[in-house]
């Protein structure tokens, strides 16, 4: 029979996390139109349809139907007088298990018949969701508690709904389980995003060349930074010194302080060109860093390259003007100029060293989660082969957690950069300051997180290892395209 599109929309997702699958069978024995308990003739009826299986002589194959009764599980029924058993197989991991358990419910049933009944409920599962069936043991993992709520919950869920929280990973998946209200909130915020994995990987794609130039571009400028630093701290040595000379010309009436002045202006000279330097080549680094950068936006990029270029144009202006000073007076407004610079550059030159750093944060974290599709895939044919999962199950919980935290941290992060922009463009400059040192804080929280993934990434890399499955994780086709579920309020960061 067909199931209908509603009906579909639910099995897609529900019918392997259906927390307890009632199955009414005939008591065994009985005469009349009863069915038998036995392999052959039994009528199994499940909450989210029926399964007819066919008795002796048939194909013994399974039919679906649309079953609008009530699906409630009974739990009150016991076996005296009562020509019905209500079996519940969802919750059980075999056949076994679910044998016991209602050994005990139904002590004066005929073992036989629980088993069949096991049986059947077993089947129920596998003939509603075949295709899904790979995918049972990681559900019910999280089903541990509300298992009727989230049965519920999930019934109710629309076709994108139901899309989405198939598409999710283990740690935001088991977070909805857990608590389906905020789920279903959060849900509301959710987009499936389809893309290739090499756009996802990163956000711009630099030619080797340019990549070797940039790399290239930051050695000089670190070198060039450190020779002007090392300038810089001999020219103010001898300014100082020079000064104290001065001070005590003057005091004890010399002659010759005016050779003294002269030669301090000249050390003063000195001492803020170097410092100049040390701001450009500061900048250059950054800037070397920020072309590098994959993970970066080409408008973002762009936008931080040409404001580093004014600011390093402004500077390289202020050291004219410092060489172009002839009086103390007009040496202390080029010093005003560079410090005016600096108070004025500052802000963005720790915001965009920090943005590299976490648009780099990010790119492992969009790897990190891409290999945690690839580790689902790996375990799944290890299970197929017959070998047990259980210790690898464990330590791929672990991971998504570990990748989920670094996402939420990533978030907030952005966030506090979009912020930190916006308090800064209104002229609260301590406040933006503030935000930022939060965004840097947040965003070393998520690299910490993605370190301990990365840790136990290496276990299971290890064991799937020995367990003969090959592991490279750096098999990548990135024409391959990947959906992922994504917030539509962006974790983008904005910098025109």
């Amino acid at each position: 029979m067909e199931i209908s599109k509603k009906l579909f929309g639910v099995l897609v997702l529900a019918i392997f996390l259906v927390s307890a699958v009632p199955l009414a069978m005939a008591r065994y024995g009985d005469s009349g139109g009863s069915s038998q308990s036995s392999m052959t003739g039994n009528v199994v009826t499940a909450s989210a349809g029926s399964v007819t299986s066919k008795g002796s002589g048939s194909d013994d194959s399974a039919e679906l139907e649309d079953d609008s009764g009530d699906d409630s599980v009974d739990d009150s029924a016991d076996d005296s007088g009562n020509d019905e058993l209500y079996i519940g197989a969802n919750r059980f991991a075999n056949v076994d298990d679910c044998v016991s358990a209602y050994k005990q419910r139904y002590p004066n049933a005929d073992e036989d018949r629980i088993k069949n009944a096991c049986e059947y409920a077993f089947k129920v599962k596998e003939a509603l969701a075949p295709k899904l069936a790979e995918a049972l043991p990681r559900v019910q993992r999280f089903m541990v508690q509300n298992q009727e709520q989230v049965q519920a919950w999930l019934e109710k869920l629309d076709e994108r709904s139901s899309e989405m929280i198939q598409k999710l990973d283990r740690a935001r998946l088991k977070e909805c389980l857990e608590d389906t209200e905020s789920c279903k909130e959060e849900m509301k915020q959710w987009k499936i995003n389809v893309e290739k994995v090499g756009e996802r990987i990163r956000e711009r794609v630099i030619e080797k060349s340019k990549l070797l130039e940039a790399n290239n571009k930051f050695l000089r400028a670190n070198n060039q930074y450190l020779e002007a630093k090392n300038l810089q701290l001999r020219a103010r040595n001898e300014f100082l010194r020079l000064k104290e000379h001065l001070e005590q010309c003057e005091e004890d009436g010399g002659d010759n302080c005016t050779e003294i002045e002269e030669q301090l202006l000249e050390k003063g000279k000195e001492d803020l060109i170097a410092l100049a330097d040390r701001l450009i080549q500061h900048l250059e680094k950054i800037k070397s860093k920020v072309e590098a950068a994959e993970n970066l936006d080409e408008a973002d990029a762009e936008a931080m390259i040409e404001n580093i270029d004014e600011y390093i144009s402004q500077l390289e202006d202020a050291k004219d003007d410092v060489d172009a000073a002839d009086t103390k007076e007009e040496l202390k407004e080029a010093a005003q100029a560079i410090s005016d610079l600096w108070n004025d550059m500052e802000y963005y030159a720790k915001r965009y060293a920090e943005r590299v750093i976490h648009a780099y944060t990010r790119g492992v974290f969009v790897r990190s989660e891409l290999l945690e599709g690839k580790l689902e895939d790996m375990l799944a044919r290890l299970e197929e082969k017959g070998i047990s999962t259980s210790e690898l199950e464990d330590l791929l919980d672990d991971f998504s957690e570990h990748i989920d935290e670094a996402r939420d941290k990533i978030k907030e992060s952005s966030d506090l950069f979009n912020e930190a922009k916006e308090l800064r463009a209104t002229g609260d400059y301590e406040e933006a300051k503030e935000k930022l040192e939060q965004a840097k804080e947040l965003n070393r929280e998520a690299h910490d997180a993605l370190k301990e993934a990365h840790k136990i990434l290496m276990e299971l890399v290890r064991e799937i290892n020995e367990s003969g499955e090959s592991c490279d994780l750096d098999e990548i086709d990135e024409d391959d395209e990947v959906e992922m579920v994504e917030c539509d309020d962006s974790d983008d960061i904005d910098e025109d």
